[in-house]
């Protein structure tokens, strides 16, 4: 599989843009400017079809269990993105959200078609959670790829989707991550929750297995955004 030319070099591994985003989060819960999380509607930029990756059930259960410690500590109100039923790396965003998305999706199924293409011969996706982080809108859990392979399949599948890959065109994914709480409501104490983050910045690694690829919309449950199957790629 050939990258595009225009994509940087393979393997995110670098924990600078985690590092960065950690000062940058802190910063934001310390002095009150961090971001409040809203239900999405239609047009609006975030939470629209998106290539997801989905961890295998024991990592999914060990991020839960992170999940609902760092909400316990952030207090109520928040969305438990990093939920069993919700828990996800995103591989590309390919639209902003809309309304009215059936199982004959003309879009849906050329961003079906573009990920079979990407993903032959790929084999299951490794990454290593190897700690979290903070930043203005969430926690964050940091994921390592093992090798190359989740890097160059993204890169495969932007240059199979073709014009359907504007969203992103201008953008580039420096880390692969899992957000476990969005914020959509007050933190009952900022300064904890900070400390609480800082004390797990680095963690004994969770290993983390990809074995399909999930084209998805988003629906929002009361407690958080859970992603809505549209179609699947698997790997191997």
């Amino acid at each position: 599989m050939s990258e595009p030319a225009s994509e940087p070099l393979l393997r995110r591994t670098d924990h600078a843009p985690f590092d960065q985003l950690f000062a940058e989060g802190a910063e934001a819960l310390a002095d009150g400017s961090y971001g409040i999380q809203a239900v999405p509607t239609e047009g609006d930029r975030r939470w629209g079809v998106s290539a997801l990756l989905r961890p295998d059930s024991r990592a999914a259960a060990h991020l839960e269990r992170l999940t609902r410690e760092a909400a316990a500590v952030a207090g109520d109100g928040h969305w438990l993105t990093g939920a069993i039923d919700n828990s996800h790396l995103t591989m590309r965003a390919l639209e902003h959200p809309r309304d009215g998305i059936g199982d004959d999706d003309p879009c849906v199924a050329r961003y079906a078609d573009a990920l079979r293409a990407a993903a032959v011969g790929v084999r299951p996706l490794t990454f290593e959670v190897t700690g979290l982080t903070l930043t203005r809108l969430s926690v964050m859990a940091c994921a390592m790829p093992v090798d190359e392979a989740a890097d160059r399949l993204s890169a495969a599948y932007a240059q199979a989707l073709g014009p359907d890959a504007w969203l992103e065109k201008e953008f580039h994914r420096e880390i692969w991550y899992l957000n476990l709480v969005h914020f959509a409501a007050a933190i009952r104490d900022p300064h904890r929750l900070i400390d609480w983050v800082a004390e797990r910045r680095r963690m004994p690694p969770i290993r983390l297995r990809v074995t399909e690829v999930e084209i998805a919309t988003w629906r929002f449950t009361g407690t958080g955004m859970t992603p809505r199957r549209l179609a699947a790629t698997v790997l191997g």
